[in-house]
């Protein structure tokens, strides 16, 4: 059996038109070549001797053994961040204890170097490698300055981080607790640095979670200001970013809302607003510029909240689900004690409803 093979060639004339029909059928035929092709084997025979001669070269075994193991370290977590008084450690050691409640190892790591006085227990903590107090002290900075030089070293010593992090990978759920340093995660870079070296070095599938107190929905102007921070630091550090109006239960000691709560929850016209800046007397003065951002921010049309009151085990279960869904955790193999969490986090929002007392149930079951 032979294959006939046509090397095609394009000649123009002199004249730079086509060449002739003939001259190029000549050209073609005296290129013909006869190359000798082993004859093809029959069906099922062939199918056979060809399943049993497979072979896969060394490139693509090793690329399906990294695909394996990285399926098998694939480790979840949370980035939790907020300004100051936003309820970041508070909320790490509630979401810690309702973590373990529903079967998951949970591991706290505190990078901020201000916090001091921890109600978690720590499996990294930053002050292991450097203190707040001790490079205000030594370089003169006040606390904001600080931080940033504490973020600064951080990132070049990232290596003593994964040191710490390596021995939970295996089975671990992580939590971030970073500093409140809003600066840290929209104008400089460190934190993000700090934060994508982990994710590329150790696998990790974060979710930033960000906390606003929800008392700023009492004031318009502090709302807007809300969302343009948290419009910010979702374009800054392009993680998978769920914002959270913290201490749902306490709004309402500050006062009756403009609106009802899902019209700050959904972020929706702002215009309703301006009427609200209008009878500030120091809003009223930048009230082109405060139309010109809330044009901006719904343009984006990125920011909506869902609401949390850390000592309801029901309310923390619906933003465990929304975590869940962003950063993939619900895709990846659980404890036993967690099977039911899962099927109600792939469930529709507004689905089924878990209070803490089945939860803890069948966490004892298991």
């Amino acid at each position: 059996m032979y294959l006939l093979v046509f090397p095609l060639r394009h000649r123009a004339t002199a004249t730079g038109g086509r060449a002739d029909e003939t001259s190029t059928t000549d050209s073609l035929n005296q290129a013909l070549e006869l190359v000798p092709v082993p004859p093809l084997p029959s069906s099922t025979a062939g199918r056979r001797r060809r399943a049993n001669h497979t072979v896969h070269s060394p490139l693509t075994l090793r690329r399906r053994g990294e695909k394996e193991v990285e399926r098998e370290r694939m480790v979840f977590g949370q980035v939790v961040i907020g300004p100051p008084g936003s309820g970041k450690t508070t909320y790490c050691n509630g979401m810690s204890q309702f973590l373990q409640l529903i079967g998951r190892k949970v591991a706290v790591v505190n990078l901020d170097p201000a916090n001091d006085m921890l109600p978690y227990e720590c499996a990294a903590n930053i002050e292991e490698l450097i203190k707040l107090s001790d490079v205000m002290m030594e370089h003169s900075l006040g606390p904001n300055g600080g931080l940033v030089y504490c973020m600064d070293y951080l990132e070049k010593n990232i290596d003593w981080l994964e040191s710490k992090l390596k021995p939970l990978l295996k089975d671990h759920y992580l939590l971030f607790d970073f500093p409140g340093q809003v600066e840290l995660f929209f104008l400089h870079s460190n934190a993000k640095r700090v934060i994508d070296k982990l994710v590329k070095k150790l696998n990790l599938r974060l979710t930033a979670v960000h906390l606003i107190d929800s008392h700023l929905c009492s004031d318009p102007g502090k709302y807007i200001s809300a969302l343009l921070l948290s419009l910010s630091t979702m374009l800054h550090l392009e993680l998978p970013h769920i914002n959270v109006l913290s201490k749902i239960d306490l709004i309402e000691s500050y006062g009756k809302l403009a609106f009802n709560l899902d019209f700050y929850m959904d972020v929706q016209d702002l215009s309703y607003l301006q009427h609200h800046l209008d009878q500030d007397p120091r809003s009223a003065k930048y009230r082109k510029l405060t139309k010109e951002l809330c044009d901006v921010i719904e343009d984006y049309s990125l920011v909506n909240f869902t609401t949390l009151d850390i000592q309801d085990k029901e309310s923390v279960g619906n933003l465990v689900k929304l975590i869940d869904k962003s950063n993939g955790f619900i895709f990846a193999g659980m404890e036993p004690s967690a099977v039911e969490f899962s099927k109600i986090a792939i469930g529709p929002e507004g689905g089924e409803v878990v209070t803490c007392i089945r939860w803890k149930l069948r966490v004892c079951r298991v």
